[in-house]
């Protein structure tokens, strides 16, 4: 006996049913289609002798129709179906035939559906490509860090800079200013202590990553030395111009706009410098060399704006 049942409540007569589809059980949502036109359908594919002993579930959707098929409803097949009640029927009795065997070339003929009529969407106005300004494909950055200077000793210090560049990778340039803690060196009888501070210009090359970023520096650098003595007879200070060329490396992760790096950068003085202390009886002057070259390492944090 077959019996087809409705989310509704309507169910096939057991009497109507062919003896050899008793163990089918059809359950719809929907009358497109309902399960007796499913199973007319299913007759003509494949005799009722044959029709296999399960439940089938169709569950109708928005343009399309979902077919559970055996007790566990583990795989359900979605079929997408037109408006045409009879098309869907027929549809769905091709899935049910197909999945639960072979299908017979005596009892399947040539099926008939009628294709769903199609809607032509006229093309969507294509929007022009938006052109980013020139000044928005850059932005600017300001920092400051932490370094630690290594010439003549190991002495901290502080560094700010500004710079601007393209977004993502490309070049920029960038300036800076660093002031390291003074230096010490013994001459004569006495220390002298000395620090340089200096001012750099650079063309900076960026390159972005998902989640790192590196950049490098190649530029020049100006510098003003100033020395004073510590435990002379009469101590006395100065100060000199110097300059030089520079050039770093930068790591650093991106943190929105904000951006945490460590960098290393050296330094080549191309004025040499000395510390010479005069004595104040009669004798010679004793002279030292201050060192021609730097190297700088330091660690900081900067933020991003327009």
């Amino acid at each position: 006996m077959l019996v087809v049942t409705f989310v509704a409540g309507r169910a096939k007569a057991d009497a109507d049913v062919p003896a050899g589809g008793r163990g089918l059980v059809i359950v719809s949502d929907s009358d497109c289609p309902s399960g007796d036109a499913v199973r007319d359908a299913l007759a003509a594919l494949r005799p009722a002798e044959e029709w296999p002993a399960l439940s089938v579930t169709i569950r109708e959707f928005p343009q399309m129709l979902v077919i559970e098929i055996g007790s566990q409803k583990t795989n359900p097949r979605q079929l997408s179906v037109g408006p045409d009640c009879a098309t869907r029927a027929t549809a769905v009795a091709l899935v049910i035939t197909t999945w639960t065997g072979d299908l017979p070339v005596e009892a399947a003929g040539t099926p008939v559906l009628q294709p769903s009529p199609v809607v032509v969407q006229p093309p969507a106005e294509k929007k022009p490509d938006e052109v980013i300004p020139k000044t928005a494909a850059r932005h600017s950055e300001i920092g400051a860090g932490l370094l630690a200077a290594t010439a003549g000793g190991i002495v901290p210090g502080v560094r700010v800079e500004f710079g601007r560049t393209r977004r993502g990778s490309g070049l920029g340039w960038q300036v800076d200013v660093a002031v390291p803690a003074a230096r010490q060196v013994n001459v004569g009888d006495g220390t002298t202590r000395w620090t340089r501070i200096s001012a750099g210009a650079a063309l900076d090359a960026h390159w972005a990553m998902r989640r790192f970023f590196f950049d490098g520096a190649l530029g020049g650098v100006a510098a003003l030395t100033y020395a004073w003595g510590q435990g002379y007879v009469a101590n006395q200070s100065d100060w000199s111009p110097t300059w030089g060329l520079a050039a770093g490396m930068r790591a650093g992760v991106p943190w929105g706009r904000t951006r945490i790096w460590i960098d290393m950068r050296a330094f080549k003085w191309l004025r040499e410098q000395s510390v010479q202390i005069d004595p104040v009886t009669t004798g010679n002057a004793t002279t030292t060399q201050l060192p021609s070259w730097d190297a700088q390492g330091a660690i900081g944090i900067s933020h991003i704006f327009q």
